[in-house]
């Protein structure tokens, strides 16, 4: 497994911004992949710090995109940046761009924590199309 830590810039939200990638190295097929969103009291860093997120994307060919959203709720703000447009429609054309991961909808889910949950149940319920499942955790 490979583990990048990346700065993109994003149009959306009108600057660079961390995303954190794991992404298996030997893949035959584009791995499936996972948007996994944190809280409102983390951020992109702490499904590697605190969990074996690692060690389960690679038994499952998995790539596991972990975008850095601050505190914004996962949502376009009326005088503030606009989250929910950055994680719903630019990361993933972002990441579907540098990187060899499935754009099949069965093989695309996401999750998240608390903020992230709400976020990744939000993804699910307007973005239908393109998940075909979303989890949210203490959400």
């Amino acid at each position: 497994m490979a583990f990048l830590q990346i700065n993109l810039f994003s149009d959306t939200i009108g600057m660079a911004t961390p995303v954190n990638v794991i992404m298996p190295e030997r893949a035959k097929e584009p791995p499936a992949v996972l948007y996994l969103l944190h809280g409102l009291s983390d951020d992109h860093s702490l499904w590697t710090r605190r969990t074996s997120i690692e060690r389960y994307a690679e038994s499952r060919n998995l790539a596991v995109i972990m975008p850095n959203t601050y505190r914004g709720y996962y949502t376009d703000m009326a005088r503030g940046y606009k989250y929910w447009t950055y994680i719903a429609e630019e990361l993933p054309e972002k990441m579907k761009t540098m990187f060899n991961i499935s754009t099949d909808r069965e093989k695309t889910f996401a999750a998240g924590l608390s903020m992230g949950g709400y976020g990744a149940l939000k993804l699910g319920l307007r973005k239908p199309d393109k998940f075909k499942a979303v989890a949210g955790f203490s959400s």
